[in-house]
């Protein structure tokens, strides 16, 4: 973890005072170098690598588990989420969509379009988005300019699937011919039917994995959920700066995050629900949750029903008919083969 430049400047000034007094020249204590001066005087490396070596010494200490984790408040950083991917983990009940919909409040209180694709039909209970639409088969889901719940609930998965990629290929193309382009994020409930273990690497996944990675050049942020990290493409996950990772006991869960958490991951056994180890960037800490509950009315958003031609019908064959061409036809053939024999 590299240093934040403010604490290396500070961390070395610091190291400039006390050079001066071991120097014998106290006096120059009280001078403030400039930032251009602690660099050619190598203090300012010297102050960073310092930094390095205590952040090294703290982070080996914290996979140890030698370091508690630090409990904190609830947080999300809304600059960190339009830059990143958000990643939400847990096992069912410990409060993963809560998570979510806490964090949707405070996005769209600052202005911020949050589309919910929900397959589970909570959102549709609980959450404060007013605005749903129900997708059908072959539906045409279009770019909405207020927040809205997806209801998926009558797709299958891989109809779900198909319905996102199109619409991740409606997203990009609206905010690429918008000037002013408004900050889309858009919150995926269970994930690993979206985005399964290797599918971001196919071509019929290439517009949800442009969405990913440089969808914040265009306004737009991603938020994931599930159950089960593992079976979510790594190339979600690797892109997540904020992370919230919920009670499991499930064994590839607890494989899954122990890179991240080292012996802490053994905590996750231990977690209560609305509990999260909160991880973002340099920060990582235990948060709690109290339980969503929002009693708001929905309005349904009625889309055009998809327009499917019915494929006409061959013409039937009259067998009356052809019976009657089948006879008149054998008949010709005796008639000519009794011409043939009379002569």
């Amino acid at each position: 973890m590299i240093p934040k430049k403010n604490e290396v400047i500070q961390k070395a000034r610091e190291l400039y005072v006390e050079h001066c007094y071991k120097s014998g020249t106290p006096e120059l204590a009280d001078v403030n170098p400039e930032d251009s001066e602690l660099v050619e005087s190598g203090f300012y490396s010297s102050a960073l690598s310092s930094l390095m070596t205590s952040e090294k010494r703290k982070y080996a200490e914290y996979m140890n588990g030698s370091e508690d984790l630090p409990i904190e408040p609830f947080s999300f950083n809304v600059s960190e989420a339009m830059q990143t991917t958000t990643f939400i983990s847990g096992s069912r009940g410990v409060g993963k969509s809560d998570v979510s919909m806490r964090i949707v409040d405070q996005l769209t209180s600052e202005g911020i379009i949050c589309v919910a694709f929900d397959s589970s039909m909570d959102w549709l209970k609980r959450s404060s988005i007013s605005r749903y639409v129900t997708i059908k088969p072959y539906s045409d889901l279009k770019i909405p300019d207020q927040n809205t719940i997806i209801d998926m609930s009558m797709l299958t998965p891989n109809q779900q699937q198909q319905c996102v990629e199109r619409f991740c290929e409606k997203l990009f193309q609206h905010q690429i011919e918008t000037e002013c382009r408004t900050r889309f994020y858009v919150v995926f409930e269970e994930s690993q039917i979206f985005f399964p273990l290797n599918s971001l690497r196919s071509k019929n996944t290439q517009n949800s994995m442009r969405i990913l990675t440089i969808g914040r050049n265009i306004n737009v942020s991603v938020c994931a959920i599930s159950q089960f990290p593992s079976l979510v493409d790594k190339e979600l996950v690797k892109h997540a700066g904020q992370i919230y990772i919920g009670y499991s006991t499930e064994l590839n869960t607890l494989n899954y995050w122990r890179g991240i958490l080292g012996s802490h991951t053994e905590k996750l056994k231990e977690l209560l629900n609305g509990q999260f180890v909160y991880y973002c960037r340099n920060k990582i800490c235990l948060t709690e949750i109290e339980p969503y509950q929002n009693a708001k009315a929905k309005t349904q958003i009625s889309i055009p029903e998809p327009i499917i031609q019915s494929i006409p019908q061959p013409k039937q064959t009259d067998n009356r008919k052809a019976l009657v061409s089948l006879v008149t036809c054998a008949m010709w053939f005796i008639a000519m083969i009794v011409i043939c024999l009379s002569r």
